[in-house]
C-alpha cells in the first residue's frame, strides 16, 4: 500500500548465507514496501573480509555504516532466517532502547533469544565434521550445495556465524519489544526444536506464530520459498497499518541494496 511513510524492511541472512534469497523478493514486494540488503563481511562482495565474531558486533555495524537514510518519517522492520533472526532481534531491540520506532520483526527458524540451546561448538569442528553435521541437522542452504572448493571459501563466515548464533543470550538489560514478532518455524526443522521457539513470548505481547510444513529453510519440496508466501501476508498488514507516527529512524549510511 503506497503511502506517506514508506516501510523499509532490513534483511539478515543466515549463517555464511548470501542475499540471493531476498534479491528474489524484489519483484513482489507490497506497494509501500521497500527492501535494504546491508553489506556484511565474509560473503558476496566481501567474502574475503574477516567476519563479525558475534550478534553485538553485527548491530553495531549495522547501526553505524548502514548505506542510503530512511526517508523523513520513513518506517523500518527486520527480517532475518536462522542467525539472521537473532540479529533482527537484536538491532530492533537497540532501536526501540533508544527510543526509535520499529514496525516488526520477522524471526525465522531460530530459538528464542533468552532461551540457549545445548552448545555443539561450531567454532572447534574441523571442516569436514562441521559440513558433516550441517547436513545431518538440515542446516545446509541449497545455496552451498557446490562444489567443495568454492564452498571452503565460506567455511570462516559460517564457523563464526554459527558459533555468534549458538553463543547470543538476550542481554538482561534489553527490554520487551514494543514492536510486533512475526515468528516462522518448520515443522521439519532438525536443528531448531519448536519447543525451544515458545519462549519467544516473552520478548513482546504482540507475537503471531507461524508453522510450515518444510525443515530448517523453510523452503518446499519443489523448491518454491513458503517463508516468503507467509512473510509477504504479513508484511502487506504491517505495511498497510503503521499505527502512529514513528519517531525519526537513525540514518543509514552507503553500503547497502535497496529495491
Amino acid at each position: 500500500m503506497s503511502g506517506p511513510h514508506p516501510l523499509t524492511l532490513v534483511c539478515f541472512p543466515h549463517a555464511g548465507g548470501g542475499m540471493g534469497r531476498y534479491r528474489s523478493w524484489r519483484d513482489d514486494l507490497p506497494d509501500g514496501v521497500e527492501l535494504v540488503l546491508p553489506d556484511l563481511p565474509g560473503r558476496e562482495g566481501r567474502l574475503f573480509d574477516e567476519p563479525f565474531p558475534d550478534v553485538a558486533a553485527v548491530s553495531a555495524h549495522v547501526l553505524r555504516t548502514l548505506g542510503a537514510e530512511l526517508p523523513a518519517g520513513g518506517r523500518v522492520a527486520f527480517a532475518g532466517l536462522s542467525y539472521g533472526a537473532l540479529v533482527a532481534y537484536d538491532v530492533a531491540a537497540r532501536l526501540e532502547a533508544a527510543g526509535k520506532r520499529v514496525e516488526a520483526v520477522f524471526a525465522a527458524s531460530q530459538r528464542a533469544p533468552a532461551t540457549p540451546l545445548p552448545p555443539i561448538g561450531w567454532r572447534a569442528m574441523a571442516d569436514a565434521e562441521l559440513l558433516t553435521e550441517l547436513a545431518e541437522i538440515g542446516g545446509m542452504s541449497p545455496d552451498l550445495e557446490v562444489e567443495e572448493e568454492f564452498l571452503e571459501l565460506f567455511l570462516p563466515a559460517i564457523r563464526a556465524e554459527l558459533h555468534a548464533s549458538e553463543s547470543y543470550l538476550r542481554p538482561s538489560s534489553y527490554a520487551r519489544l514494543r514492536c510486533p514478532v512475526f515468528l516462522y518455524h518448520g515443522t521439519e526443522d532438525a536443528a531448531i526444536p519448536a519447543g525451544s521457539t515458545l519462549a519467544w513470548r516473552d520478548e513482546t505481547d504482540r507475537l503471531r506464530s507461524r508453522s510450515l510444513p518444510a525443515a530448517h529453510f523453510l523452503t518446499g519440496p519443489d523448491g518454491e520459498d513458503l517463508w516468503w508466501e507467509a512473510l509477504r501476508r504479513d508484511l502487506v498488514a504491517c505495511a498497510a497499518s503503521p499505527g502512529s507516527r514513528p519517531a525519526p529512524a537513525p540514518p543509514f549510511p552507503a553500503g547497502t541494496e535497496a529495491a
